[in-house]
């Protein structure tokens, strides 16, 4: 792929926001606003390091498992109640630096994303996550006019392979100057965008919007949390495999099985969108890696796995009652 003019990207007003999003404390407290921030924020799977540390920063009394799960628990003895969300996304990290500074990107998740996954990347502005903090850059498009003449095959869709990441440096070395290094994780520069009175979109903002109704139910739930054991997981790497969930509720059936866990942020099909609807369904992938029941509720979505998912807040706040409902031990 040929870049015809190279734009220099380096903004340090855009550096600052993005770092003043990054540390911004969790402080609102309704699913709505939560949504919007955590909408906000990037966990390409396996490095969920920062919003992990975030959610645990506003819910006091959660610490985080030898997985990295951030597990929060109230109450005591039977019977046992588990709500998990999943914190990452799938992403991208640096495959490579070429000689003149751009970068290469890999996929990181195993979740199936579809053909047009990629695809939506192309000219659009994404964020590299280095040692030295955020940096903004752009993926290049083809020359429309150095693509004139060329034969068949100049017009085939665009895949990874054609991504090209410009973050203002001219060389390798400048590049490296940056805190740019192979493996740091890329996403999409996030801008949540909420519309047509309640509705949000955002890339993966089921999943976000899911965890901020869990967050918003625990800081509801009275101190000793009802009757019996009330568990609240915000798991990392779901993307490979549930690994993450896996984890956290193989210990907790270590303690004492759980009476019934729900897994929160599945898309589910737009037909009741913003009716205030949750759906349930059945969740394979948890079944099998714990061996307990799992139900999945999911939340009704459109444009799923594109960069304008929807989901509507009023949905989320439905999701939010129903979780208090459910670990303050209603039936």
């Amino acid at each position: 792929m040929t870049v015809s003019a190279r734009p220099r990207v380096r903004s340090s007003a855009l550096v600052i926001v993005l770092l003043l999003a990054a540390a911004a404390p969790l402080t609102a407290q309704s699913a709505d606003s939560l949504a919007l921030r955590l909408a906000a924020m990037t966990a390409v799977t396996g490095y969920e390091d920062a919003m992990a540390d975030s959610i645990r920063a506003a819910l006091p009394g959660s610490r985080a498992d030898r997985a990295g799960n951030i597990v929060w628990s109230c109450g005591s003895g039977d019977p046992v109640r588990v709500a998990v969300c999943s914190l990452d996304e799938v992403g991208y990290v640096v495959g490579a630096v070429t000689a003149e500074g751009y970068l290469t990107l890999r996929r990181v998740g195993a979740t199936p994303m579809g053909p047009l996954f990629d695809q939506f990347l192309e000219g659009q502005r994404v964020t590299v996550w280095g040692r030295r903090g955020p940096v903004p850059g752009v993926v290049g498009v083809k020359s429309t006019h150095l693509q004139r003449g060329r034969a068949a095959g100049a017009d085939d869709p665009f895949t990874l392979d054609n991504a090209f990441v410009d973050v203002g440096a001219a060389t390798a070395v400048e590049a490296a100057s940056l805190g740019v290094e192979l493996l740091d994780p890329v996403a999409r520069a996030k801008r949540p965008h909420r519309y047509g009175g309640d509705l949000l979109a955002a890339p993966f903002a089921v999943q976000r919007s899911a965890c901020a109704a869990l967050l918003a139910a625990v800081r509801r739930l009275p101190a000793d949390g009802g009757v019996g054991t009330a568990v609240a997981v915000f798991a990392r790497r779901r993307h490979f495999a549930h690994d993450g969930a896996g984890f956290a509720l193989l210990e907790t059936a270590r303690g004492a099985p759980a009476e019934r866990v729900v897994f929160v942020g599945g898309a589910a099909a737009p037909d009741s969108l913003g009716l205030g609807t949750v759906l349930a369904a059945r969740d394979s992938l948890l079944v099998a890696s714990t061996m307990q029941p799992v139900t999945a509720w999911n939340l009704p979505a459109r444009y799923p796995r594109s960069p304008v998912e929807t989901v509507s807040l009023r949905d989320v706040a439905a999701l939010a009652e129903r979780l208090v409902a459910f670990l303050g031990g209603a039936r």
